[in-house]
């Protein structure tokens, strides 16, 4: 089974200066996942490094597309974007990092 490893830079938040888009972060840490992983199981991977709460917060993984035009930063949400992601960090030519941002969830309150 292929691997693929990549930096999760988390506890950070993007910036975007003069359409440069970067994350300031706070920490990172190097993971290794199958080649065939599905955006379940990476969410899952993701969420327990970051350790977000999914009853309190959500998270948003985001990467930047290696790419010659200045393109924003591309959000992770199903399982083609994650074989995406998987790709681009199987040549080390084109690897990038996961970038990740936990919102805390909105607690709606019901009228009584």
């Amino acid at each position: 089974m292929d691997k693929v490893r990549f930096v999760v830079l988390y506890g950070g938040e993007w910036s975007n200066s003069g359409g440069k888009f970067k994350y300031q972060t706070g920490m990172s840490k190097v993971i290794l996942v199958s080649r065939e992983t599905l955006y379940e199981s990476l969410h899952d991977i993701v969420s327990r490094l970051v350790e977000a709460n999914p009853n309190e917060s959500s998270i948003k993984m985001k990467f930047i597309f290696n790419s010659p035009e200045v393109v924003a930063p591309f959000e992770v949400v199903n399982d083609a974007d994650v074989q995406v992601f998987l790709c681009e960090n199987s040549d080390v030519n084109t690897r990038t990092s996961l970038c990740v941002t936990t919102e805390q969830k909105r607690r709606i309150i019901p009228n009584t």
